[in-house]
């Protein structure tokens, strides 16, 4: 759960809280131990905006080779992005699905997004441990003000590709 009780930019209010933490990260039943959340934070979306990530059950995105990132919801380059990144190990179990769940409480008067997403690990795991960035877009801090109040994710292990908690 992201929640903090500072000004980012003149455009920007993080409110309720003292600060973000990267522990949002879990499953119904056991710790994906080869999933980790790394850490969440705020930048701005690349101006080569990432691809989108899948939000079908059983047509989930694989993930590259080496770490890269990738979009939660649409991406507009240079907008104000809410990043989490994720450590793939070397223990992940190939051609796994995982669904991940995103609750965004934005505006002063709160409006909760829900957005579930379907990744899937590669056919053969890389020898090194991967970071990937998902990035979820808050939207034009110049177009007017952006409240974010919290946010939240939760991953999921699915039995097998197509089925998903």
């Amino acid at each position: 759960m992201f929640v903090s009780g500072y000004v980012m930019a003149a455009s920007l209010v993080i409110t309720s809280g003292p600060s973000e933490s990267a522990n949002s990260n879990y499953e119904a039943t056991t710790s994906i131990t080869w999933w980790t959340q790394a850490s969440v934070g705020l930048s701005s979306i690349p101006t080569a905006v990432p691809t989108a990530l899948s939000s079908t059950v059983g047509t989930p995105t694989v993930l590259a080779a080496v770490g890269q990132a990738y979009m939660i919801n649409t991406g507009t380059a240079n907008d104000v992005n809410h990043y989490y990144k994720f450590t793939e190990a070397t223990t992940a179990v190939a051609n796994t699905e995982i669904e991940l769940v995103f609750t965004v409480s934005t505006a002063v008067v709160p409006v909760i997004t829900i957005m579930t997403v379907f990744v899937e690990t590669q056919a053969v795991i890389p020898g090194s441990a991967q970071t990937f960035t998902l990035d979820y877009d808050l939207g034009n801090a110049g177009a007017g003000s952006i409240t974010l109040n919290s946010v939240q994710q939760v991953s999921q292990l699915c039995s097998a590709v197509g089925t998903c908690p």
